[in-house]
């Protein structure tokens, strides 16, 4: 699969199925089209009406069908890899800046989905929501497809936001979490999702802590008990996961060289690479891509 990004994926979608080159809504008709690539760097909801298919999210292949709901963030990457003849989904790939301009900052459902989220992408939602959420993409899908209409693109953000705050009540009611209003985003959460976007953007490049404390501008105290609060991980083990999940994607391309996939993560060199990689793998860059099915 080649690895693609929100602005690549954009030049192969059509007209009606994206506005702004910020937000695109794909269906199965659009299946082939996703088996092709890996995507990297987008927000990425898939949900899963019926059939089934077979996913790829940070190298672990992941098995999803009716009632399923993906939800992975901008530093995953996710391929789809086959499909039942029978798959129906709508697939949204945008951005987390497009949501919260959409949303203007409000935040519905639990206010640790965030942590549930990074810890697990997929979600298993009764018939009836899976149903109520399906009916809102259509509607999203619809204005998409009208493409002579006045006010196409705001529509689509109205749409929108109503899918992800059905979604939002839905989660709350689904999960038997306390029924919470929509609230504005808590200075923790805040914090963690600038802590996540500035790991996405730098990880190949930067992984020391007092870094990303430094840009945050707090102390890599307070940084580590927000991040081991919100994900039950230390900022270093978030930094290193990105790492660990590039570095396999990448080895999974017998074209590049291990020496160069060293030299894209910004290693000193192939020895420090291979102790890295063998401190979460067990075995070395080499002995894995021999293992590669």
């Amino acid at each position: 699969m080649k690895r693609i990004n929100m602005q690549q994926l954009c030049s192969f979608a059509q007209d009606d199925q994206k506005i702004d080159g910020k937000f695109v809504l794909l269906t199965a008709n659009d299946s082939a089209m996703l088996q092709k690539f890996r995507l990297i760097g987008c927000r990425i909801m898939l949900l899963v009406f019926s059939g089934q298919c077979e996913a790829e999210v940070n190298g672990k292949e992941v098995s999803l069908e009716r009632c399923d709901f993906l939800d992975i963030l901008e530093g995953t990457s996710f391929g789809l890899l086959s499909c039942s003849t029978d798959l129906d989904f709508y697939c949204v790939i945008t951005s987390r800046e497009f949501m919260m301009e959409v949303l203007q900052n409000i935040v519905p459902g639990p206010k640790d989905y965030f942590s549930l989220l990074l810890g697990n992408p997929v979600l298993r939602l009764s018939s009836n929501a899976t149903s109520k959420l399906f009916k809102q993409l259509h509607l999203v899908d619809d204005m998409l497809s009208d493409m002579n209409h006045n006010y196409r693109s705001e529509m689509v953000r109205t749409y929108f936001k109503g899918f992800i705050l059905e979604f939002g009540n839905l989660l709350i009611i689904e999960q038997h979490m306390p029924a919470l209003e929509i609230h504005t985003m808590a200075k923790k959460d805040s914090l963690m999702a600038n802590f996540m976007e500035l790991v996405w953007k730098n990880f190949r490049e930067r992984r020391e802590v007092s870094f990303y404390a430094k840009e945050l501008c707090i102390s890599t105290k307070h940084l580590s008990r927000v991040v081991k609060s919100c994900t039950g991980k230390t900022p270093h083990e978030v930094i290193d996961a990105e790492v660990l999940g590039l570095a396999i994607q990448l080895l999974k391309n017998e074209d590049i060289l291990v020496q160069q996939v060293a030299d894209i993560l910004h290693f000193t060199d192939q020895a420090a690479f291979s102790k890295f990689f063998r401190k979460y793998v067990r075995m070395s860059p080499t002995e894995y891509r021999r293992n590669i099915d």
